[in-house]
């Protein structure tokens, strides 16, 4: 494929049966033959301002490089403006149960649309969309599958926070919604709890190895925002 992205990928093989033969358990390798006119960078919930690094070392980077290969960018932000309500569930989860009693009592908030604070290293360019979303996955009552599907796009290369979140949630919609997914693993971060920390592991510990190891079996393709930026320089300058 002459304009195609060659990108280096991992994914995960449990063990079983195909075609008659026993599967080892274990991460395999690949490379992806991504056509860049139907690939898009996508960036969810990265409004945290200047100074991060998974923003500033990974997400910037690995975005520069998709611009210079003309890849499509979309954002995606979370504004709760029409959707925190005194009887929304999240107060409680987030709030009441927290030994917040007023969470759940406070009024609606300002209906005016959340602004988002991007680093100047990832603000979105005049052309590329934003789409607000008011839950974990941006495919949840949004107009990102229909944004897509007006550029047929088929495969997402995806970065953003947090794995374990909202990014991982969005991906999970994305599949639903018959799209490729690659995850950028050094562009996400998902902090561990105190007894899941263990730097025995490249992940840093049990939770994000174990959100990976899902994610690479039963959802898509990981790879990282250097090989990503190799990839898109050796397919050359997009039109």
């Amino acid at each position: 494929m002459a304009d195609a992205i060659r990108l280096p990928v991992r994914w995960y093989s449990g063990p079983g049966l195909f075609q008659g033969q026993t599967l080892d358990e274990g991460h395999r390798y690949d490379e992806l033959h991504l056509d860049r006119r139907r690939t898009a960078f996508l960036v969810v919930d990265s409004d945290c301002g200047p100074g991060n690094p998974w923003v500033e070392q990974g997400i910037a980077p690995a975005l520069a490089a998709a611009r210079r290969a003309g890849v499509h960018v979309l954002f995606i932000h979370n504004d709760f403006s029409l959707a925190d309500e005194p009887g929304s569930i999240k107060r409680e989860l987030h709030g009441t149960r927290w030994g917040d009693p007023a969470a759940a009592h406070r009024p609606a908030p300002d209906r005016q649309p959340v602004v988002p604070t991007y680093s100047p290293s990832i603000q979105p360019l005049a052309h590329e969309p934003d789409f607000p979303k008011r839950e974990w996955s941006g495919f949840h009552e949004t107009h990102v599958d229909y944004h897509l599907r007006c550029h047929d796009v088929h495969t997402l290369v995806a970065v953003g926070f947090s794995q374990r979140a909202c990014l991982y949630q969005t991906l999970a919609g994305a599949v639903e919604h018959n799209y490729r997914v690659v995850l950028l693993r050094d562009c996400t971060h998902s902090a561990e709890y105190p007894d899941t920390v263990d730097a025995s592991l490249p992940e840093g510990g049990w939770l994000r190895m174990i959100m990976f190891r899902n994610f690479e079996h039963i959802m898509g393709y990981t790879s990282t925002s250097a090989d990503w930026q190799r990839a898109c320089a050796a397919a050359g300058p997009g039109a």
